[in-house]
């Protein structure tokens, strides 16, 4: 009859030495021999253990540790044993450096080393991918010694600055000048337009006339604003200044007030209410 079931590793079946003397029901590990020699079997799958009768079940009844059988729970001296060998274990010997080809690999294992998955946050962005392609102007890539170092450059200061710079130069702005100073790398904003307030050793005053509500000065007041330093309101108009020149109109319903001493170089119309203090 031909054998049935998996062929053995190695050898033929062997018998061990009957450790069944060694039995006093306490002791729990024993020596494996063949022929007074200390035998390793290598793995527990590879005995059939019989004790009492009855076939043990490995790794739970017993394991081995190196050419010790080690027994769940301790034999009685009157149980008998015996022990065969199905199959020693063989050897395999570790592959020399740079040895083992991508042909000797499973398909599987070539796939994951010739590809590689990315992640954004957590989030699957490619996988399967065989190469990476920076697509960033100024960078450098170099390769030694089977490492690729990347250099991901940047922008130097100058660069920047000139960038910010372009932005605000070009632009058109209301009542602001700003300049790019390229050499000290600075923005500078100069306040413009109406109203500005300057500076001086007698305080701070105007370097033009200042409207407020000055909507209805079209029909209202004549010639409001064109030749004094001072200040409009939108019922009439406060001079702060020494002189008056030009033509102006102070119309009914309206009122004014003059803080003097003021010189008159014009023509000064009033129908409404005019107080000069």
């Amino acid at each position: 009859m031909p054998y049935v079931g998996r062929d053995l590793s190695q050898g033929n079946y062997l018998k061990l030495d009957d450790i069944s003397s060694q039995f006093n029901g306490s002791k729990v590990s024993f020596d494996l021999k063949i022929g007074g020699t200390d035998f390793f079997p290598g793995s527990s799958l590879a005995l059939v253990v019989s004790l009492g009768g009855v076939v043990q079940e490995a790794e739970a009844a017993y394991t081995i540790d190196q050419s010790s059988i080690e027994s769940a729970s301790a034999p009685t001296a009157v149980q008998d044993c015996f022990i065969v060998v199905m199959g020693t274990s063989i050897g395999v010997s570790v592959p020399a450096d740079a040895s083992v080809t991508l042909a000797k690999l499973a398909e599987s294992a070539k796939d994951r080393l010739s590809s590689v998955g990315i992640q954004s946050g957590g989030t699957t962005i490619g996988t399967g991918v065989t190469f990476i392609n920076f697509v960033q102007s100024g960078l450098t890539a170099t390769s030694a010694s089977g490492i690729a170092t990347v250099n991901l450059g940047g922008k130097t200061n100058e660069e920047i600055q000139d960038i910010v710079g372009g932005m605000v130069s070009g632009n058109t702005e209301t009542n602001i000048d700003v300049t790019y100073d390229d050499s000290g790398g600075k923005l500078n904003f100069v306040v413009a337009g109406g109203g500005k307030f300057v500076s001086s050793s007698s305080g701070i005053h105007t370097a033009s006339n200042v409207g407020i509500g000055t909507t209805q000065f079209t029909t209202a007041m004549v010639g409001a604003g064109n030749s004094f330093q001072g200040m409009y309101i939108s019922n009439g108009m406060t001079i702060y200044d020494n002189e008056l020149n030009g033509s102006h109109y102070i119309s009914t319903n309206f009122n004014g007030l003059m803080a003097g001493p003021v010189t008159v170089n014009g023509v000064l119309t009033v129908d409404g209410n005019y107080v000069v203090v």
